[in-house]
């Protein structure tokens, strides 16, 4: 097995399932208040923070594939 397959793929994947549940953490708080507009920041910062990382996995899944 290449190192790739031993550290850098899961890492990758802990990486990825740490954002997924930051987002849905955002998500719920935002839900939790009733302030709208600290609602919609909050969405709207998980949205951001979701596609930031979309394109940093992206990136770094093609270099991995290369």
């Amino acid at each position: 097995m290449e190192i790739r397959d031993l550290l850098l793929v899961p890492a990758v994947n802990a990486y990825e399932d740490l954002i997924r549940r930051f987002c849905d953490g955002q998500r719920g708080l935002g839900r939790a208040l009733a302030l709208e507009p600290a609602r919609s920041l909050l969405d709207t910062t998980a949205d951001l923070t979701r596609d930031v990382a979309a394109v940093q996995l992206s990136g770094v899944r093609w270099l991995l594939d290369s």
